[in-house]
């Protein structure tokens, strides 16, 4: 028995309490020792009367303040409700210095009552007395590390450890838990000690791979496995375990020490390195890798696929190995360039592959990349393959260039009538020159008189119909324009319905014109000759016959000189009709003033003045013959007047918008053919003299100049003739 020991009770359990080789320790609620039995010298080093009065918390070891250490101070700083904390792990500081480890379970009784629950090593229970006295544990299952500073070095090492590590007894219940495995886990101390592993258990593991850890554990082998656990939140992980058996000097098994890395990311890591290895692998397109000299280190089975050539040949090889050298050395260049400027390249190279005959076009992004140390160590490279694409993109750009060099007008809408494109023949003559058409509708470009009718008609090829019409519309400077108009169904990939039409608009006009002009020429023609001729063959058969008129000769003359007239007025309109309907700046106002000129020498007997703005304010948008068409109606009023000396007034006005001119006479008026020709080129199968030619041809000056004629009685007789043409300054 230790010296200075004190007493239990005199009962038959105080002899076992005092005889018991573990500490067995009684505390107040305060945490102040009232008892301890003689083992606290043998296994401590602390006389039992020494440690009455002492708080129980001062011989917990204080030079490794931890979480776990913290809280068993704690707990043990007030004893009431220890009772509750199941089997606690206590450090001890032993008397000379090192510590002692001990499992303790706290029982509360009233003082002087018998102890229960608590066994001694030979199987008897403690008691405890002292005022105060109501919890008494006993140490149980010292573990001691000998070796003084070796020792604590070791438990520094497990204790700072980055590694889950814990302890459990051969029954599985867990006797030590370091800091880690509470970060890794979850779990704090005590709340892990006196439970076993299955606290960690996330039913993911199959019973045969717990069969398997059992078997090999006492068998005395160590167990080292992947495991996915559970972390007190709930939350998988996997860890990479290692479990060893320890055993005594008995060398019998007394324990199982496990430690376990957390090996969760990694696993990410690798599950999403598969992913990419076998994402790059399934690429058409290829991927390669290279270090800093052009070696490749990686390449997927694209590369070889185009090379021709065994992916594992080309490793430690460059493009040089397996493809033209034009192409070979144009890459090397971007490749040092990313070395050097160790930014991105992106760039479009076309190699030929010899061994396996193949070309192609790449879109390649070359990157730099760099080792574990932040060291540059060679570029990577992606290098889609646009061979199709680039294939597209000519079949596109030649459909494009025929498009916008064609002379038709072509556009395409989609289902709401929303413009997709528009050649620049559209572009121009609907004014929309430098917009984006993709902000337009038809609604923006079609004139409104024509709108509803080409509605009408896409939403006819909407429905999948071809449509084919004729339509006449009026341009503000081109004047009425006539034009075979074609929609198609704009086929859609995947889609039974159309996705939109495509319009194609062909101007017709000047063609339409020209065959007008022959047929009203030839009948005129015709006509005048077969008349004019039938006249001249008599009056020269007289001639022959010598009995003529005198003046028979001079009817002939008169009437050569007509059938001269006419043909010159249908070369003349020939001539405008062969001229494409290009207008241009013409100052009409100084038109007007010369040819009142020029007409008032000519016709002396008549009174031609002109009127208007100074040389540069009534510019209009007209064609270059406009100059002709002021002429004939001057010409027509002097010759067709009925009066000794006619009058003729041309005069100019400009208003915000247009310039008219306006020619009027004193003459007997025009008939109602003729005024039919001039204001819309109508009455032409009245056309059976020369005289109306003159008019037409002023029509098609109007009409080519984009212009508008009427004509007016003038008060109280004659004629007003009005022209009226865009300015061409606004």
């Amino acid at each position: 028995m230790s010296r200075g020991s004190t007493h239990p009770p005199d009962d038959f359990f105080a002899s076992f309490v005092e005889e018991c080789s573990d500490p067995v320790v009684s505390l107040d609620r305060e945490g102040t020792i009232v008892y301890a039995n003689p083992a606290t010298d043998a296994v401590l080093g602390y006389d039992p009367t020494d440690l009455r009065g002492r708080a129980l918390v001062s011989l917990v070891a204080s030079e490794a303040p931890d979480k776990r250490t913290q809280s068993v101070r704690e707990r043990l700083s007030q004893a009431e409700g220890l009772d509750g904390h199941g089997t606690l792990s206590v450090p001890v500081r032993h008397a000379d210095g090192h510590t002692v480890t001990f499992s303790v379970r706290f029982h509360e009784h009233a003082p002087g009552d018998e102890v229960a629950d608590h066994g001694c090593e030979d199987g008897s229970e403690a008691t405890a007395d002292g005022p105060g006295a109501v919890y008494t544990g006993v140490f149980r299952d010292g573990v001691e590390e000998v070796g003084g500073a070796v020792t604590e070095t070791f438990r520094n090492l497990v204790e700072h450890a980055g590694h889950a590590i814990y302890v459990t007894g051969v029954d599985g219940t867990i006797e030590y838990v370091n800091p880690a495995f509470t970060d890794h886990t979850g779990y704090d101390a005590d709340e892990a000690l006196g439970e076993t592993p299955a606290i960690l258990n996330s039913g993911e593991m199959p019973d045969e791979y717990f069969d398997a850890l059992w078997s090999t554990l006492l068998d005395g082998e160590v167990w080292e496995e992947d495991i996915v656990d559970r972390r007190d939140d709930g939350e998988l992980y996997h860890a990479h375990q290692t479990i060893a058996p320890v055993v005594d000097e008995d060398g019998e098994v007394s324990r199982f020490v496990a430690i376990q890395t957390d090996i969760t990311e990694r696993k990410a890591a690798m599950g999403r390195l598969k992913q990419y290895r076998d994402i790059v692998e399934r690429l058409d397109d290829p991927v390669l890798l290279q270090n800093r000299d052009g070696e490749f280190e990686l390449l997927n089975e694209a590369v070889s696929d185009f090379a021709g050539v065994d992916r594992e040949a080309l490793y430690g090889t460059d493009e040089f190995a397996f493809m033209g050298s034009e192409a070979a050395a144009a890459i090397d260049e971007r490749r040092r360039a990313v070395l050097d400027t160790e930014e991105m390249a992106e760039y479009e190279i076309t190699p030929t592959f010899p061994e396996s005959g193949r070309e192609a076009t790449f879109s390649t992004q070359r990157y730099p990349y760099y080792d574990a140390d932040g060291d540059l160590a060679g570029t990577f490279a992606i290098c889609r393959n646009i061979t199709d694409r680039k294939e597209h993109e000519r079949d596109l750009e030649r459909y494009e260039r025929a498009i916008n060099g064609a002379t038709d007008l072509i556009a395409a809408v989609d289902r709401n009538g929303r413009l997709l494109f528009a050649n620049p023949q559209y572009r121009a003559y609907h004014g929309i020159e430098g917009r984006d058409v993709t902000d337009l509708t038809l609604a923006d470009v079609v004139p409104e008189g024509s709108y509803e009718r080409v509605e009408r008609e896409v939403e006819r090829a909407l429905r999948g119909e071809a449509v084919e019409y004729r339509t006449t519309r009026t341009h503000p400077t081109q004047g009425n324009r006539t034009f075979d108009v074609r929609y198609y169904p704009l086929e859609s990939l995947g889609e039974e319905s159309p996705a939109g039409v495509v319009g194609v608009l062909r101007d017709i006009t000047d063609s339409e014109h020209r065959a007008r002009q022959l047929r009203v020429v030839d009948r005129v023609l015709q006509h005048n000759l077969r008349n004019a001729l039938t006249v001249v063959r008599g009056r020269a058969e007289q001639i022959v016959a010598g009995d003529a008129d005198p003046a028979a000769a001079e009817y002939i003359v008169s009437r050569a000189d007509d059938l001269l007239e006419t043909s010159e007025k249908a070369h003349h309109i020939t001539e405008i009709l062969s001229d494409a309907p290009e207008t241009e700046q013409v100052d009409v106002g100084r038109v007007a003033r010369q040819i009142v000129a020029t007409a008032a020498e000519e016709f002396p007997d008549a009174t031609i003045e002109a009127s208007g703005p100074d040389d540069g304010v009534a510019r209009a948008s007209a064609t270059t013959w406009l100059s002709r068409a002021v002429d004939e109606l001057v010409r027509n009023a002097v010759l067709h007047s009925d009066r000794d000396r006619p009058t003729v007034e041309v005069s100019v006005e400009v208003s915000a918008d247009s310039v008219e001119l306006r020619v009027a006479d004193d003459g007997p008026g025009l008939t109602g053919m003729n005024r039919d020709v001039l204001v819309d080129g109508t009455a032409i199968d009245a056309l059976y003299h020369g005289s109306g030619l003159g008019l037409w041809l002023v029509y098609w000056v109007i009409e080519q100049s984009g212009g508008s004629a009427a004509v007016e009685s003038a008060d109280p007789r004659g004629t007003v003739v009005t022209l009226t043409f865009a300015r061409a300054d606004v």
